[in-house]
């Protein structure tokens, strides 16, 4: 468990440096882009989500499963012809139906930038196909890197193009470039498994597609339902609603998964690693996941209560007072998100355990409730309303994957329930002086002050409680000392 900390921590060291560059960044982007530019990009950013979960038919699931390197190497070259198969046929559907999806999406200045999406697709297919194979080879370095060039140059370009002329294009061409970044780096780290790249062979290919059938059977279309169940929500808001709506909903989701997905994305790249040869040594990952599970929860749950309490300031402040109405839907989607933290790097144990068909059917099901919710918000005509029955749908639903995922990896559901009531109501009594300044309506530097202080004292208590975690911290603090 101690490697599997010092690789998550490799991940999230790059990851801070990442996310600290994108969050000290978005307060400019956000300055020169109106919610409107964003409403048109994240429904781009929909649209070609979904689009990119389908294209490798999750294939790259199983880069991780096989126990010969030259396997996987078959299986990454499969999933590289079917991204291009994927990205060249939806692009070209997309651009010459482009008139049509703006019009069903209500925003008919989308079908200009739809030109766009093969390229995206494209990118951000090869860029998961990778991560997953660095990760297969333990080089979570060169992904941290590769997060950093991420950020930087995404940033750079959409602020750069921002100052000349703001518009949907520059956001775009930022997400371009910084998957582009990335696969440059990314790229340095698999130059020295070429040799593994040259036993591929079509015929090694179609007999590992055959052997491992059952993810695009099962997974893929449990990714693509997980996929459509995230990315309807902008799009039903576009429809029913405008993309401003869509700009307010997407700049929430993005600003609370970025500092969230810092610990979760890294934990579930090394814990699927880490889960999967635990169940190639012992046939068990009850202790992974445990500790995993436990790790989440403490890091988790006190970032989401700060901003159910300070939301709205939080983002007013920061962002400019033009997207208040993002810290108010940032609130409402909070509960929603933690559990989606919880649960979603966990979640691969499906492939671990080969329960694919549990997870098609909680996709499934998601899926259809979120359309649902989201139908009805709509019709009652009320942003607000929708988004609440959104996040309590998650929360339903989220919350019983959690519990689900602790049973199948042999952890008894009170464990995991003690663990989650024991750290809030650490959280809830460390935020209380929080929830007094709040309440007493004083001034915003004072609000932030606590804010960061009562932030300082929980993680204080997590570390000092956690014996490992507090030692490789230690450990990777004295190695930056000069």
């Amino acid at each position: 468990m101690s490697r599997f900390i010092t690789n998550v921590l490799k991940l999230v060291s790059g990851s801070v440096i990442a996310q600290a560059l994108g969050i000290l960044l978005v307060p400019i982007v956000t300055r020169l882009y109106s919610p409107g530019d964003f409403g048109v990009f994240q429904l781009l950013l929909a649209i070609s989500g979904i689009l990119a979960v389908l294209s490798c038919l999750s294939y790259q699931l199983a880069i991780m499963l096989p126990k010969e390197d030259e396997e996987s190497a078959n299986i990454v070259s499969l999933c590289f012809i079917l991204i291009c198969i994927t990205s060249a046929i939806s692009g070209g559907v997309f651009i010459l139906l482009s008139g049509w999806v703006g019009m069903v999406l209500n925003t008919p200045e989308i079908s200009q930038y739809l030109i766009f999406l093969p390229v995206v697709v494209f990118l951000n297919g090869l860029f998961v196909v990778i991560n997953y194979w660095l990760s297969r080879r333990v080089r979570f370095g060169a992904v941290a890197t590769a997060q950093v060039a991420n950020s930087v140059l995404s940033k750079a370009v959409q602020i750069g193009v921002g100052i000349g002329a703001a518009s949907p294009v520059g956001l775009i061409l930022g997400q371009i470039a910084g998957y582009g970044a990335a696969l440059l780096v990314m790229a340095r780290g698999v130059r020295e498994d070429l040799s593994l790249f040259r036993a591929v062979s079509p015929h090694r290919i179609k007999l590992l597609a055959k052997r491992y059938r059952r993810f695009p059977l099962f997974t893929s279309w449990s990714t693509v339902a997980n996929s459509v169940s995230l990315q309807v929500a902008p799009l039903m808001l576009a429809a029913f609603f405008s993309p401003v709506v869509v700009g307010f909903y997407g700049m929430a989701n993005t600003v609370i998964n970025m500092p969230m997905s810092l610990i979760g994305s890294a934990t579930g790249q090394v814990f699927f690693q880490k889960a999967s040869d635990e169940k190639n040594r012992t046939g068990s990952v009850k202790s992974v996941v445990r500790e995993v599970h436990q790790r989440l929860v403490s890091i988790g749950i006190f970032p989401i209560m700060v901003l159910m309490i300070i939301g709205e300031e939080l983002f007013s402040f920061v962002l400019g007072a033009e997207w208040a109405t993002a810290g108010e839907y940032a609130r409402i989607l909070a509960p929603w998100l933690l559990l989606v933290f919880i649960a979603s790097p966990l979640s691969t144990i499906f492939s671990v355990l080969e329960r694919q068909t549990v997870d098609l059917s909680f996709n499934i099901l998601i899926l259809f409730s979120r359309i649902a919710v989201l139908y009805v918000g709509g019709i009652y005509g009320n942003p607000v309303i929708t988004l609440i029955l959104f996040s309590l749908t998650g929360v339903i639903f989220w919350g019983w994957m959690n519990l689900y995922i602790l049973k199948i990896s042999g952890v008894a559901y009170r464990t995991g329930l003690q663990d989650f009531l024991r750290f809030f109501l650490v959280a809830l009594v460390v935020a209380l002086p929080l929830i007094v300044v709040k309440y007493l309506a004083l001034p915003l530097y004072i609000l932030f002050i606590v804010a960061g202080i009562v932030t300082c004292i929980y993680y204080a208590v997590v570390i000092s409680g956690d014996y490992i975690l507090k030692k490789e911290i230690m450990g990777i603090l004295q190695e930056v000392r000069p």
